[in-house]
């Protein structure tokens, strides 16, 4: 196989990486896309409740977020993630009010890190080697309308997913519409992803108000005097449980 270098440089930091490809290869065997300098970034506050639904085996591609919806409400959610007889997972779960949990270990944004970075959370099939998965509570199955996305909701997840896109170099960006089922990079929805028959987030989900809210937590992010990346207005260090 020839290979080749494909280049990429972080919008915020400005660092240019260098990344070995092979000739025809899908971007999804490039492995982890991040830089040292988003190593220590730090990371919205968020509760760890483990579920111990996931797979092993090599870590993710980091190619994207998947947004769902939840079928139940947010702490039965949680609780239906930590049985192991549910088989499904996710790896944060936001609710209404804003609150939120982390169930499945990101992978370290550092390769040659300690950290272990092989789990993948069990939320759409033949995609969870390649996207983390957000799920939003709804507490019915179905969208009736654009007020059943409370503001509170989609700026805490907002600001869980500008964290990965800056740690994953995910890119701030919506591919395919509803109606298209194919691997993306970037953002898409559980009815996006090959190999399932879910319809969530539903036809209301407001795409361009939440991506700009992406946008805007991504922008806030600061070169420390140490040189480190960190979040505005402080938080946590990065830690993967």
């Amino acid at each position: 196989m020839t290979a080749k270098t494909m280049q990429y440089t972080c919008p915020t930091c400005g660092e240019a990486t260098q990344n070995p490809v092979g000739t025809g290869e899908d971007m999804a065997a490039l492995g982890l896309k991040s830089h040292r300098n988003l190593s220590d970034l730090t990371r919205p506050d968020a509760g760890y409740l483990n579920s111990p639904n996931r797979s092993g085996g090599p870590p993710m591609t980091t190619d994207g977020i998947v947004v769902h919806y939840t079928a139940g409400r947010y702490d039965g959610t949680v609780g239906w993630f930590q049985n192991p007889a549910s088989q499904v997972s996710a790896h944060f779960v936001v609710a209404r009010d804003g609150r939120r949990t982390q169930m499945v270990p990101l992978p370290d944004p550092d390769t040659e890190g300690p950290r272990d970075g092989k789990y993948k959370a069990w939320h759409c099939k033949s995609g969870n080697g390649r996207y983390f998965g957000i799920e939003h509570e709804y507490g019915y199955p179905g969208a009736t309308g654009p007020s059943d996305w409370t503001e509170e909701m989609l700026d805490s997840s907002a600001e869980l997913a500008a964290y990965l896109c800056a740690l994953y170099s995910i890119p701030i960006q919506l591919e395919l519409d509803p109606a298209t089922r194919d691997w993306f990079t970037g953002f898409g929805g559980h009815y996006n992803v090959p190999d399932n028959d879910h319809t969530d987030p539903g036809p209301y989900f407001p795409w361009d108000f939440y991506l700009s809210r992406v946008t805007d937590y991504t922008s806030r992010l600061v070169q420390s005097p140490d040189g480190a990346l960190t979040m505005a207005g402080g938080g946590t260090p990065y830690r993967t449980l």
